[in-house]
């Protein structure tokens, strides 16, 4: 499902046990995403936009084939408030893991906004990547009041 966004489309996809994917995209790809989860999904992000705060937390993520590490730093990462920032480090440090770690996880993440990758940062306050889209990472930053 492609959904309309103030920062371009984002494409949906969702299976039984949650969403797989949720991404900017130039092209949709993959199985058109329908049902419950999807509208509530589709809501989440336009009431995002709206700045209206939702909780993306009740939004159940498919991590089939995900490694344990990795579910763990995007549990973590589902968990920081709207508005703040946390390091790379510090996020490493409350799992146990190296900031490459996280940062590698974050980079891969297929769930945008979901998992809110773009509120994690260098700890001297550089944005540090965000899969090529730094200034997506800023725009998001800067909407929700965090820069």
């Amino acid at each position: 499902m492609l959904l309309p966004t103030p920062i371009g489309p984002l494409w949906l996809e969702v299976s039984a046990k949650g969403v797989r994917r949720l991404e900017p995209v130039l092209f949709p790809r993959g199985q058109e995403a329908e049902g419950p989860l999807a509208e509530r999904v589709a809501e989440g992000v336009a009431r995002y936009f709206r700045g209206e705060r939702p909780d993306f937390l009740s939004i159940p993520l498919d991590y089939s084939g995900l490694s344990p590490w990795r579910v763990a730093v995007y549990e973590a990462t589902r968990r920081i408030p709207y508005g703040t920032t946390r390091s790379y480090g510090a996020l490493g440090r409350e799992l146990g893991l190296p900031a490459r770690a996280v940062g590698m996880a974050l980079r891969a993440s297929p769930f945008f906004l979901l998992v809110p990758a773009h509120r994690v940062i260098h700890a001297d306050g550089r944005l540090g990547g965000f899969a090529g889209q730094e200034g997506l990472k800023l725009w998001l930053l800067r909407f929700e009041g965090a820069l």
